[in-house]
């Protein structure tokens, strides 16, 4: 798998950042008809970095031949818990949406080093949905 990164600081502009270098690059790969679910799965896992970790971040972005990964690495050794979102609470919702979304997804533990928080998702669902008749309510991510 063929691996491209970005290197971010841990800023309120991070998710945005972040989306549009998986933006690029998936127009770069002809899989821009991945980009929604893509980029608000990405969002997620930078900003529970952004306001978890607090420190510099690094995005990742792979392709196979059907299936796109994207990690975010971080220098906390903290694990991130899936929990179920309260509907009172404006926040929790990010793993929740990982799980439920991508096709796959884990976290691996880098001896004092951090972590690593990944997701995957096949292509070939994400093209025909794309490429098909668009879904009411899609994600769209406005970065002006």
């Amino acid at each position: 798998m063929d691996f491209f990164e970005s290197q971010l600081s841990a800023t309120e502009r991070a998710p945005q950042e972040a989306r549009s270098f998986l933006r690029s690059t998936l127009q770069t790969w002809s899989l821009d008809g991945c980009g929604d679910i893509t980029e608000l799965l990405v969002s997620e896992l930078v900003s529970n970095t952004v306001l978890h970790v607090g420190n510099p971040l690094t995005v990742r972005i792979g392709r196979s031949a059907d299936t796109i990964r994207v990690e975010v690495d971080d220098d906390s050794p903290e694990r991130p818990l899936l929990q179920m979102p309260d509907p009172g609470h404006e926040h929790g919702r990010g793993l929740f949406l990982v799980d439920a979304l991508a096709t796959d997804w884990g976290t691996e533990v880098h001896p004092d080093d951090g972590k690593t928080v990944w997701f995957e998702l096949d292509t070939s669902t994400g093209e025909r949905e794309a490429h098909g008749s668009h879904a009411a309510g899609s994600a769209h991510f406005d970065d002006d």
